[in-house]
């Protein structure tokens, strides 16, 4: 464990830009400043930097976008601006990520209160030397991208320290204007934004800067994850606090190698149409969003600069890794749908004019380069990667498959999940994407996932999932589909219910719908799990209200073993609602209250 405030200062000032041998000096010269280990890991990230800077690095037009002229391959891949339909779906989605103030949370209100639920001592080791532990609670290091926004980055580093999982904080400074000191964001004893028990924040994590002479743009979250400490990375952008931290960690270490993200409710239903299946060749994939905040394993990390190294991307591509990294998994990304908390965004990339031209246009080559490697057909020109690089990409989809994943939004509270197996999307399944080069098209991709029973973008916005736990009983989550016998909804707690300080023997559930109460009361089952695989039902009285109802003296029994286990014991952390015949229409929650606890 490093000593509480320790930092140190790595300013990448002589950034090389030209031979092998300048790369190696650097290296060299890094490795002065760091361990053995870590040197080593660096080594391996400027060889990566390297092959970056020499890759294809012609004129370019704009950033991420290069002229038919010197590449004939992108004439596949360019966005066919003139046709209307899809000129007026990009101002349609622009308008709905200008909206995103629907999906926004008061940083006033919900952010100076905010501390992780989970013990420091889950993250302690009586040795001081990390080694991976036989623990799901494993600790993380955290990756801050910086642009232009050096208070953003404070405000992160600061909220950071308040979750004692986050054990190291590495900062790359992509502005080459401003050079950031470690001493800047060393923890001095209080919270800028109220005073909290000492106990209760992670004041013990090393910060690192990296002060880079050139703009990487989002290459450098890699490279700079494969020099954390620990086997896992957050990874995220300057310009969002992320008030879901615990709910995410509590899917990651359930999940840990898995990509596990989390957008607005706008952007998931249009995240929704960018999955990708097809059986025949071993695709599985889906893109998503990083910057407000992702778990991934370093490992996954390694994996992707060793495709982008065997890949002929020109330096433009590479820039925007994002929109390569979750698509070249070829697994589907855990995303929970839920409001966000952005910080200054005025210098943000996403405020570009032809943001939605190059996303597109990202998309399409990652997908055709992914398609070819994994079908065999279709040639990108100049060979989009060594040969055997099938092996590059994961053959086998992970699980839980993406049919048995049910947890939907965090909390705002962030002590819990909202989970239920009614999907109002499509499932990937349903949509193949195809082999052949000249039907690989995104746009096409979209049309057929829409022409499916996709819920409309203004039932999206008036009954989004994270809306039946955001402690706010105006707005409500609706099922979309009519739920049958044994489908379910419910929540996942952070932690044990007793590790939260709950007495929990009675549960509330609000609608404004007669028929949602009439379900509640007549026709659900309640359970309980410690693990979320073993269930044991519960028993109580009932009690129907005007706009709610209440379960009351609650218990709950394991009838296999015949042990009787109380809601309030220590090991209880899920909840589910289990339909026990199928209803007549779909359901609406607007919010829960489990004992003293408003969701």
């Amino acid at each position: 464990m490093p000593l509480a405030g320790h930092s140190e200062i790595l300013p990448l000032h002589g950034h090389p830009d030209g031979s092998i041998g300048q790369w190696s000096a650097y290296a060299r010269n890094l490795a002065r400043r760091i361990t053995l280990s870590r040197a080593v890991v660096a080594f391996l990230t400027i060889l990566a930097l390297y092959v970056f800077a020499s890759s294809h690095s012609g004129g370019s037009d704009s950033l991420g976008t290069r002229s038919s002229i010197d590449n004939p391959s992108l004439a596949e891949l360019q966005i066919p601006s003139k046709d209307k339909k899809i000129r007026e779906e990009r101002e349609r989605m622009m308008l709905e990520w200008d909206s995103r103030s629907n999906y926004r949370t008061d940083l006033s209100e919900a952010g100076p209160g905010r501390i992780s639920s989970y013990p420091a001592h889950l993250f302690t080791s009586s040795s001081g030397d990390y080694s991976p532990s036989t623990s799901k609670y494993v600790p993380v290091t955290a990756v801050i991208l910086s642009w232009k926004r050096k208070g953003g980055v404070k405000a992160v580093v600061a909220h950071l320290r308040r979750y004692p999982f986050i054990q190291e904080i590495l900062i790359w400074n992509n502005n080459p204007e401003v050079v950031l000191k470690a001493s800047e964001f060393e923890f001095r004893g209080q919270m800028r934004d109220g005073v909290i028990n000492n106990t209760t924040l992670n004041t013990g994590p090393s910060v690192t800067v990296f002060n880079s002479v050139a703009n990487l743009h989002d290459f450098s979250k890699y490279t700079t994850c494969t020099l954390a400490k620990y086997d896992h990375c957050y990874i995220q952008d300057d310009d969002w606090i992320n008030l879901s931290l615990d709910s995410m960690y509590t899917v990651f270490v359930d999940h840990p190698s898995s990509l596990v993200t989390s957008t607005i409710p706008a952007m998931y239903a249009q995240q929704r149409t960018w999955m990708f299946q097809n059986r025949q060749i071993g695709l599985h994939t889906g893109f998503s969003w990083l910057g407000a905040g992702s778990f991934m394993p370093k490992k996954a990390v390694f994996k992707f600069l060793l495709q982008l190294g065997g890949s002929n991307l020109w330096k433009e591509r590479v820039q925007l890794s994002d929109l390569f990294f979750s698509l070249w998994r070829n697994q589907y990304p855990i995303v929970l749908s839920h409001a966000l908390a952005p910080l200054d965004q005025s210098s943000s990339w996403s405020g570009r004019i032809d943001q939605w031209s190059v996303v597109y246009e990202h998309m399409a080559d990652a997908m055709m380069r992914i398609t070819t490697v994994l079908s065999g057909v279709g040639i990108v020109q100049g060979s989009p990667h060594r040969v055997g690089a099938k092996s590059d990409f994961v053959a086998d989809e992970e699980t839980p498959l993406f049919k048995d994943r049910h947890t939907r939004s965090s909390c705002a509270n962030d002590k819990c999940l909202f989970q239920t197996d009614v999907d109002m999307f499509p499932a990937p399944e349903l949509v193949k994407w195809p082999a052949e080069p000249h039907n690989r098209d995104i746009h096409a991709h979209e049309a057929r996932f829409k022409a499916l029973d996709y819920p409309s973008a203004e039932f999206v916005a008036m009954h989004t999932y994270h809306y039946a736990v955001d402690q706010d009983l105006s707005t409500c989550w609706r099922s979309y589909l009519p739920l049958v016998k044994g489908q379910f909804f419910g929540v996942q707690f952070v932690l044990p219910l007793m590790d939260l300080r709950e007495n929990a023997k009675s549960v509330e559930i609000w609608s404004t719908l007669a028929s949602t109460l009439q379900v509640l009361e007549s026709n659900m089952i309640i359970k309980a799990s410690i693990n979320g695989d073993a269930w044991m039902t519960c028993s109580g009285t009932t009690e129907r209200t005007q706009g709610s109802v209440r379960f009351m003296d609650l218990s709950c029994t394991d009838t296999g073993k015949k042990v009787g286990i109380q809601l309030d014991t220590r090991g209880i952390q899920y909840l589910r609602f289990e339909m026990t015949e199928k209803v007549a229409s779909p359901i609406e929650i607007c919010g829960f209250r489990i004992g003293d606890m408003l969701l």
